[in-house]
Protein backbone atom coordinates (compact mmCIF):
# COMPACT_ATOMS: atom_id res chain seq x y z
CA UNK A 1 0.00 0.00 0.00
CA UNK A 2 0.97 3.38 -0.71
CA UNK A 3 -0.05 6.22 1.35
CA UNK A 4 0.62 9.67 1.38
CA UNK A 5 -0.30 13.59 3.14
CA UNK A 6 -1.16 16.79 2.23
CA UNK A 7 0.21 18.83 4.92
CA UNK A 8 -0.90 21.93 2.84
CA UNK A 9 -4.76 21.20 2.88
CA UNK A 10 -6.99 18.30 4.56
CA UNK A 11 -9.97 16.72 2.67
CA UNK A 12 -12.34 13.61 3.16
CA UNK A 13 -12.34 10.27 1.20
CA UNK A 14 -14.25 9.82 -1.22
CA UNK A 15 -15.64 12.12 -4.92
CA UNK A 16 -14.42 15.83 -5.18
CA UNK A 17 -13.26 17.42 -2.47
CA UNK A 18 -16.12 17.86 0.49
CA UNK A 19 -18.89 15.14 1.27
CA UNK A 20 -21.81 17.85 -0.36
CA UNK A 21 -21.51 18.32 -3.86
CA UNK A 22 -23.87 20.69 -4.62
CA UNK A 23 -24.63 24.88 -5.45
CA UNK A 24 -25.77 25.88 -2.52
CA UNK A 25 -24.43 26.71 1.01
CA UNK A 26 -24.26 24.40 3.61
CA UNK A 27 -23.43 23.75 7.32
CA UNK A 28 -20.09 21.96 7.50
CA UNK A 29 -18.16 20.67 10.52
CA UNK A 30 -14.24 21.15 10.48
CA UNK A 31 -11.37 19.13 12.25
CA UNK A 32 -7.90 20.66 11.81
CA UNK A 33 -5.01 17.59 10.72
CA UNK A 34 -2.21 19.62 12.20
CA UNK A 35 -3.84 20.91 15.26
CA UNK A 36 -7.18 19.17 16.03
CA UNK A 37 -8.64 22.11 16.35
CA UNK A 38 -12.73 21.82 15.38
CA UNK A 39 -15.09 24.44 14.44
CA UNK A 40 -18.59 24.23 12.65
CA UNK A 41 -20.08 27.07 9.59
CA UNK A 42 -22.87 27.81 8.18
CA UNK A 43 -20.79 29.17 5.45
CA UNK A 44 -19.75 25.83 4.03
CA UNK A 45 -19.80 24.83 0.11
CA UNK A 46 -18.93 22.34 -1.80
CA UNK A 47 -15.53 21.68 -2.94
CA UNK A 48 -14.32 24.40 -0.75
CA UNK A 49 -12.58 24.67 2.66
CA UNK A 50 -11.78 27.08 5.65
CA UNK A 51 -8.45 28.18 6.80
CA UNK A 52 -7.89 26.93 10.64
CA UNK A 53 -6.85 30.15 12.20
CA UNK A 54 -3.84 28.31 14.14
CA UNK A 55 -2.07 26.40 11.53
CA UNK A 56 -3.05 28.76 8.40
CA UNK A 57 -3.82 25.66 6.22
CA UNK A 58 -6.68 24.79 4.19
CA UNK A 59 -9.35 22.45 6.17
CA UNK A 60 -12.30 20.58 3.84
CA UNK A 61 -15.31 19.94 5.90
CA UNK A 62 -15.63 15.99 6.87
CA UNK A 63 -19.59 16.22 7.34
CA UNK A 64 -21.89 19.06 5.47
CA UNK A 65 -25.41 19.51 6.18
CA UNK A 66 -27.79 21.21 4.42
CA UNK A 67 -28.95 24.58 6.67
CA UNK A 68 -32.00 24.55 8.73
CA UNK A 69 -34.73 26.62 7.36
CA UNK A 70 -37.89 26.73 9.97
CA UNK A 71 -40.45 28.79 8.45
CA UNK A 72 -38.43 29.53 5.75
CA UNK A 73 -35.65 31.66 8.10
CA UNK A 74 -31.79 31.05 8.27
CA UNK A 75 -31.16 30.10 11.68
CA UNK A 76 -27.43 30.50 11.62
CA UNK A 77 -26.28 33.14 13.96
CA UNK A 78 -26.40 36.05 11.63
CA UNK A 79 -24.90 38.35 14.57
CA UNK A 80 -21.91 36.33 14.17
CA UNK A 81 -19.49 37.78 11.37
CA UNK A 82 -17.80 35.67 8.93
CA UNK A 83 -14.10 35.22 8.73
CA UNK A 84 -13.73 36.18 5.11
CA UNK A 85 -9.84 36.17 4.97
CA UNK A 86 -10.47 32.56 6.21
CA UNK A 87 -12.92 31.31 3.30
CA UNK A 88 -11.70 29.77 0.42
CA UNK A 89 -14.70 30.78 -1.60
CA UNK A 90 -14.82 34.33 -0.13
CA UNK A 91 -10.86 34.52 -1.25
CA UNK A 92 -11.89 33.11 -4.85
CA UNK A 93 -14.86 35.10 -5.51
CA UNK A 94 -12.95 38.57 -4.25
CA UNK A 95 -16.24 39.37 -1.89
CA UNK A 96 -18.54 37.82 0.95
CA UNK A 97 -19.26 34.39 -0.03
CA UNK A 98 -23.09 35.32 1.69
CA UNK A 99 -24.20 37.13 -1.04
CA UNK A 100 -23.72 33.76 -3.70
CA UNK A 101 -27.51 33.28 -4.20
Amino acid sequence: MFFFFLFDQARPKGEGLTPYQGKKRCFGEYKCPKCKRKWMSGNSWANMGQECIKCHINVYPHKQRPLEKPDGLDVSDQSKEHPQHLCEKCKVLGYYCRRVQ
